[in-house]
C-alpha cells in the first residue's frame, strides 16, 4: 500500500524535520516550467503538497495514524521480522489496498477540484479581461461619438458665424450703397440748386442790365429833348420847334 508516508518518501516515525526535508527534496523535481507544461507533473505535485500538509500538521498527522493503525497498518518503528510479517499478511495487503484506494480517490478528487477552481479562476479572470476589453471598446466608441458631436456643433457655430459675417458685410455693403445713393442724390441737388442759384444770378443781372440800359437811355433821351428844347428857345424863342 502506498500511503502518505510513501508518497513523500520519508518513514513512518519521521519527525518534522525529515518530512519537511523530503517535501523540499521532491518539490526540486517539479520545477514551475514542468508544472506549467506537464498536467500529470501538476496533479502529482498536488498530491505531494497535499501529503506533506497532512503529516505536517500534527493533528491531521495523528488522525491519519490513527486511520492507518485502525485498518491494521503500523507507522510506528518495529522490528525488522514484526514489520516483515504485518506487510507480508493478508489483512494488511487487503487494507492497504483499500486505503490506498481512498487515498487515491480522495487525492484524485482534490487534482480534479484544483483543476476546476483554476478553470473556473481562469474563465472568470477572462470574462473578465472580455468584459474590460468591452468597457474600453464602449468607451472609445463613446468618445468618438462625443468627438464627432463636438465636431459637428463646432462646424455649426463656424457655420452659423460665416452666416452672420455674410449677413453683416451684405448689410454693411447695402448700407455704404444706400449711402452712396444718397450723397450722389445730395450732390446732384446741391448742383441743381447751385445751377438754380447761378440762373437767377444771371437773371437778375440780365434784368438789371436791361434796366439800367432802359434808364441810361431814357435818361439819354430826356437830356436830347433838354438839349433841344434849350437850342428851340434859343433860336426860336420857344421850347419846341
Amino acid at each position: 500500500m502506498k500511503t502518505l508516508y510513501a508518497v513523500l518518501g520519508a518513514a513512518p516515525d519521521a519527525d518534522q524535520g525529515d518530512l519537511e526535508n523530503a517535501y523540499l527534496r521532491l518539490k526540486a523535481r517539479y520545477p514551475q516550467a514542468k508544472l506549467d507544461a506537464d498536467e500529470n507533473a501538476r496533479i502529482q505535485f498536488q498530491g505531494i503538497t497535499q501529503a506533506y500538509k497532512t503529516l505536517s500538521n500534527p493533528g491531521t498527522r495523528a488522525a491519519y495514524d490513527k486511520r492507518l493503525a485502525g485498518a491494521g497498518v503500523r507507522t510506528t518503528t518495529v522490528a525488522a521480522d514484526e514489520r516483515e510479517d504485518g506487510w507480508l499478511s493478508t489483512r494488511n495487503i487487503l487494507v492497504a489496498g483499500i486505503i490506498a484506494l481512498m487515498i487515491a480517490g480522495m487525492w484524485f478528487y482534490n487534482a480534479r477540484e484544483q483543476n476546476r477552481i483554476q478553470k473556473d479562476v481562469a474563465d472568470r479572470a477572462l470574462r473578465l479581461v472580455e468584459q474590460e476589453k468591452q468597457r474600453e471598446a464602449e468607451q472609445r466608441e463613446a468618445e468618438e461619438q462625443r468627438r464627432q458631436m463636438q465636431a459637428g456643433a463646432s462646424q455649426q457655430r463656424q457655420d452659423e458665424m460665416r452666416e452672420r459675417q455674410l449677413r453683416n458685410e451684405a448689410a454693411a455693403s447695402i448700407r455704404d450703397a444706400q449711402n452712396q445713393s444718397q450723397r450722389a442724390e445730395s450732390q446732384a441737388m446741391a448742383a441743381q440748386r447751385q445751377q438754380q442759384y447761378d440762373q437767377q444770378n444771371r437773371d437778375r443781372q440780365e434784368q438789371a442790365a436791361k434796366q439800367r440800359a432802359t434808364y441810361e437811355a431814357d435818361r439819354r433821351l430826356q437830356n436830347d429833348k433838354q438839349q433841344l428844347r434849350s437850342m428851340c428857345m434859343q433860336r426860336y424863342n420857344r421850347p419846341d420847334c
